[in-house]
């Protein structure tokens, strides 16, 4: 017959005992050790005993907690500390302390005293309660801090998309700036044009005179060459030659009035450049809560928010009640998504803590109905002593939403 200070592993008195966590069952420290080298799995085993499947510590079996009460019981018996000799043999209720017999007789006359396996069996249940509550508040503590992780990572992309949005506009501002600068140039490169132009024809009739010039110039050469000239001119061809060469070239030699153009540098107004690129605007949540019935499941009231209308809506497909938050039409049709963080709430009437909570971020196309919602299970709603209805039936939900993105046609 095992005897509760025997490991079920060895059945020998306990070395070493540890305790698991997950059911309290204890285990040499080498066999549990041992056990988990050979039957553990990604880093978990399941207890010999009753299966119930336990973590590794980091540090093997010997990080788990020692079991004090059996750790120096080879002989099945303690102690008492005031009298090292005497073996413990009652529980004194009113001092809280194990006795011997002689403390029994000289510090405990007339207190009420128990049996020890009794008391023992009290104090397990005790600490075991008092553990599942720690648990529950551990539950509690580390489901609020993935939620504030996810805010985290919210916030996070909120400060992307609005700087996405900064750079967008600056983008916008340029490219309209170089549109303008484009069109300024191009009144520069057409005032030169038109200078050039009327510059070369000036240029053009100048070559073109001083070519003709050039000609009658190489006539007399060609006439000087002659021996004599006076029967190659004659009195009309003399005559001809001098009205040439007497040309006034006054015109040509005219020095047009010239333009130039010039651009005059305007300062950059900064303050309308902060207009043109607006202001960082801190979003606050908008939260509302919705009241449904048992035996009307509906849409919510609607909510504006951002000028936008925002409702809840409950469905129930048994056995789950879906939680759904919806963006209604828009009259700016404009408006193709919006971007949203939300939090829905399942408010528990007799502990907020037991709350039921979901939460996410997701694109809404308005008037699209989409599963964007969290579920709910339905008999435990309706269950009065799970403390979500009334006594009316009705339940409520707090819905929380945080719009992180407008975006719009053409952007």
């Amino acid at each position: 017959m095992e005897s509760k200070f025997t490991c079920s592993i060895c059945l020998n008195n306990f070395t070493k005992p540890k305790l698991l966590p997950c059911c309290h069952h204890t285990f040499c420290q080498q066999c549990i050790d041992d056990y988990i080298k050979a039957h553990a799995r990604l880093n978990k085993f399941k207890c010999p005993i009753c299966r119930q499947e336990t973590a590794v510590p980091s540090g093997g079996a010997s990080q788990f907690v020692t079991n004090f009460y059996l750790e120096d019981d080879d002989d099945d018996k303690q102690y008492c500390i005031k009298h090292k000799k005497k073996e413990i043999e009652v529980y004194c209720r009113d001092c809280h302390k194990p006795c011997c017999s002689v403390c029994v007789m000289v510090d405990h006359t007339g207190h009420t005293l128990a049996d020890l396996d009794e008391v023992d069996q009290e104090l397990r249940e005790i600490v075991m309660k008092l553990k599942t509550e720690s648990e529950k508040k551990i539950k509690q503590l580390q489901e609020h801090s993935d939620f504030l992780k996810t805010k985290i990572a919210d916030t996070n992309n909120s400060c992307k998309t609005a700087c996405d949005q900064v750079q967008k506009q600056i983008d916008n501002i340029c490219e309209k700036a170089r549109k303008i600068g484009g069109t300024i140039k191009n009144d520069i490169n057409k005032i030169g044009e038109d200078e050039n132009s009327k510059l070369t024809k000036l240029v053009q009739n100048v070559d073109k005179m001083t070519s003709k010039m050039k000609e009658w110039c190489k006539y007399a050469d060609r006439i000087l060459q002659h021996k004599s000239i006076i029967t190659t001119v004659d009195k009309h061809g003399l005559t001809e030659i001098q009205t040439k060469t007497d040309y006034n070239i006054s015109t040509n030699l005219h020095k047009p009035v010239v333009t130039h153009p010039c651009y005059s540098m305007a300062e950059v107004d900064v303050d309308c450049l902060k207009q043109l690129l607006g202001e960082v605007q801190v979003q606050t949540p908008t939260k509302f809560t919705s009241s449904f019935s048992l035996n009307q499941v509906y849409h919510s009231d609607v909510v504006i928010i951002q000028g936008l209308s925002w409702c809840v809506s409950v469905i129930r497909l048994t056995p789950i009640l879906f939680v759904n938050l919806v963006l209604n039409k828009v009259e700016d049709n404009t408006i193709k998504a919006v971007t949203a963080s939300y939090t829905l709430k399942l408010l528990n009437i007799n502990d907020e803590s037991k709350s039921l909570v979901g939460h996410d971020t997701r694109t809404f196309t308005p008037g699209y109905y989409m599963d964007t919602g969290v579920s709910f299970d339905w008999d435990k709603l309706q269950d009065i002593t799970y403390g979500f209805i009334d006594g009316n039936k009705t339940f409520t939900v707090e819905a929380t939403v945080n719009i992180t993105d407008i975006t719009r046609q053409g952007s």
